[in-house]
């Protein structure tokens, strides 16, 4: 896969996509000094709504103008710009559609909720929740899917192993979130899964494709050009 088609742009959306990802997981419980049981429910809570809203819109307009490599007609049959559109337009609609504000494991939250005092575009809907769950897992997926398939074409630059893992752990933790919600509603009420299951699969989703795509922006070149700075190394 030639490298003369990719624009330096991409490379710096590239670094700010993978530091949203790393700090996603971590800002929030931060900023409410709480776990909730979803990465989503976050949106509920004052300052970690800011925060929640201000990076998924960051990612939905970072992937938006992301175009990455021309698609290679003899080998692949969805270009690096469409996968980065879906998964934009996924973020963006995780945020104008947040979650379902009960099962938060907070009480504040929970109160709030039984008393339908909802910020912005709160709600309890199934439907509205359902759309809500399946563009946050179709946003993972394509980033899933970029680590494991997209940045492993061509030769290898020392990192394909690194891209394949990320991706790999991307669909694992996706699919242990469908495990854990079936055996939950469908296979008995006697089960009973950690509260705070969602958000674990979460960032094991989250975390790995925002080190892929810092690994792919050559953030580590940068860190590297940085100590050479201040620590007087010569080339």
């Amino acid at each position: 896969m030639p490298t003369t088609d990719l624009q330096h742009s991409d490379y710096r959306i590239r670094k700010l996509i993978g530091t949203l990802g790393l700090f996603l997981p971590i800002v929030l419980p931060l900023a409410a000094w709480d776990f909730y049981a979803s990465i989503s429910h976050y949106y509920y809570s004052t300052l970690p709504s800011l925060i929640f809203i201000i990076i998924l819109s960051a990612f939905g307009l970072f992937l938006l103008s992301y175009k990455g490599y021309k698609i290679d007609k003899a080998t692949e049959t969805i270009s690096d710009d469409f996968l980065t559109n879906i998964g934009g337009l996924a973020a963006l609609v995780v945020v104008f559609i947040p979650t379902s504000c009960m099962g938060s494991t907070n009480v504040d939250i929970d109160t709030m909720c039984k008393a339908c005092e909802l910020p912005l575009f709160g709600h309890n809907k199934d439907w509205a929740n359902s759309v809500h769950l399946i563009s946050a897992g179709v946003f993972i997926l394509c980033m899933g899917w970029m680590s494991r398939y997209k940045f492993t074409r061509g030769s290898d630059d020392g990192n394909h192993s690194l891209y394949k893992w990320c991706g790999n752990l991307v669909f694992i933790s996706v699919a242990l979130i469908l495990v854990c919600i079936a055996i939950e509603h469908f296979i008995t009420e006697a089960f009973i899964i950690h509260d705070y299951y969602v958000y674990i699969f979460e960032t094991t989703a989250v975390i790995p494709f925002g080190i892929s795509w810092l690994v792919k922006g050559k953030a580590i070149d940068d860190v590297k050009a940085i100590g050479k700075r201040m620590f007087g190394v010569k080339k």
